[in-house]
């Protein structure tokens, strides 16, 4: 619906990107590689606080002002041989991302904030992008046993803190805290030909919580909205004709 300075339709997003990315393969599935990135945003969507509303539950997707960010990013995969030569069938692989985004505000949405500055305060029209994470992190154990059929992994994810809702007016933004995902596979293939497998799965063996608080300046985060997703386990079998 509409309000203040925008007519209520979204119209697509408008992206120029850049990449660059240097790569290098080595034997046993082992590899490194680095690369850079620019993207330009035109109209980006964002879930955003209606500044003109003063209930906690206002807020829509809409289009705001242009964006552009700056990434980085190392990949490496990597046999454990070096270490011991009975490690040869272990690999070590890592992914990290760096990024520094930038949102330019309304004027509506400028407004609203600076109206509610506070003391020590100072307000700019700039701020990071919603959805995009200022770094993210995968990285673990892989073991594959051909012979024995054998295949199992040990993965860990986190974010960095996210601006998931885009505040304005009385309410400050909302962001999605650090989850950290920790979740072990394993599957065991068995049959002359290897056709039966049995599949294991444990997924947030640390338990974790998703956390969504409000932030603003100089206070205490204060809770949007908590859940724990707790463990899962699954096991299958499947078998192939």
């Amino acid at each position: 619906f509409t309000y203040g300075n925008w007519d209520g339709n979204l119209v697509e997003t408008r992206i120029d990107n850049l990449d660059l990315r240097w790569e290098s393969f080595r034997e046993n599935g082992q590899m490194f590689s680095v690369s850079a990135f620019y993207k330009k945003f035109e109209k980006p969507i964002e879930m955003v606080r209606i500044p003109e509303q003063q209930t906690s539950t206002e807020f829509q997707p809409r289009n705001v002002g242009d964006g552009q960010l700056l990434g980085v990013e190392l990949e490496a995969r990597k046999n454990l041989s070096f270490i011991s030569p009975t490690l040869n069938k272990l690999l070590f692989n890592v992914n990290v991302t760096m990024v520094q985004s930038q949102i330019e505000m309304t004027e509506l949405e400028f407004n609203s904030r600076k109206q509610y500055e506070k003391v020590g305060q100072n307000v700019e029209n700039k701020r990071e992008m919603a959805g995009q994470s200022p770094y993210v992190i995968n990285t673990g154990f892989t073991y594959t046993n051909d012979s024995l059929g054998v295949d199992a992994g040990l993965f860990y994810n986190v974010k960095g803190p996210t601006l998931y809702i885009v505040g304005a007016g009385l309410f400050p933004d909302i962001y999605f805290e650090s989850f950290h995902s920790l979740n072990f596979s394993a599957s065991k293939k068995f049959g002359e030909e290897k056709q039966s497998s049995i599949d294991f799965r444990v997924s947030n063996l640390l338990n974790d919580s998703w956390e969504y608080n409000y932030q603003s300046f100089k206070a205490t985060p204060q809770t949007f909205s908590r859940m724990s997703p707790g463990r899962a386990f699954s096991i299958g079998y499947s078998h192939r004709f």
